[in-house]
């Protein structure tokens, strides 16, 4: 039920891509990315990348579907497995879409030692998530916060825990671009 409802929300938020260029990356991984409909819509904005699918196991096993009819399944290899046990190597962009702001600070950076564990020196990791605002703006990235707060657990995070995070994972934020619902929350490897 959980997978059909992410799945929903990618449909809902299929202009999502636009504000970033991903056409610098070579390859992309899309980390808990799901059936892959929002891994699809970044290679068709990149048609010179290759993807990097990967989500647990019974997760991807719906995504050669998806990623055949967006016309990406020739570019996309599909892992199943856990974050917390490690990420693929191999690609130089990793996109955490929504991950993050699931789990508590403890889990989020266990989920970026991951990833930085297998990012090379010029990579970089993206965190397509909600940025909290200041007081008297930003209202959705609130609201969600309140939602996370009672529902599955994690919570949004303003710009400055997203830094502090990446920090603590060996990162060094770089910038952030926004987007009409997420903004992408970029770092390198420190």
């Amino acid at each position: 039920m959980f997978d059909r409802a992410m799945a929903s929300l990618s449909q809902q938020q299929r202009h999502a891509v636009t504000p970033y260029d991903f056409t610098p990356f070579a390859t992309i991984a899309d980390v808990g990315g799901g059936t892959g409909a929002f891994l699809a819509r970044v290679l068709a904005t990149a048609p010179a990348a290759r993807g990097i699918l990967f989500d647990l196991p019974h997760v991807v096993a719906g995504a050669p579907a998806v990623l055949a009819a967006a016309g990406v399944d020739g570019r996309c290899e599909v892992v199943g497995g856990s974050f917390f046990d490690g990420v693929p190597t191999g690609a130089d962009a990793y996109v955490l879409r929504s991950v993050v702001h699931d789990w508590e600070d403890v889990d989020a950076v266990r989920i970026l030692d991951a990833v930085r564990q297998a990012i090379p020196d010029h990579g970089r990791v993206l965190l397509v998530e909600r940025v909290v605002a200041g007081p008297n703006e930003g209202r959705a990235a609130k609201w969600s916060d309140l939602n996370m707060l009672v529902s599955p657990g994690g919570r949004e995070r303003t710009q400055q825990e997203f830094d502090d995070l990446l920090g603590r994972a060996g990162f060094r934020p770089t910038r952030t671009v926004p987007g009409p619902m997420h903004s992408f929350v970029e770092a390198a490897p420190a």
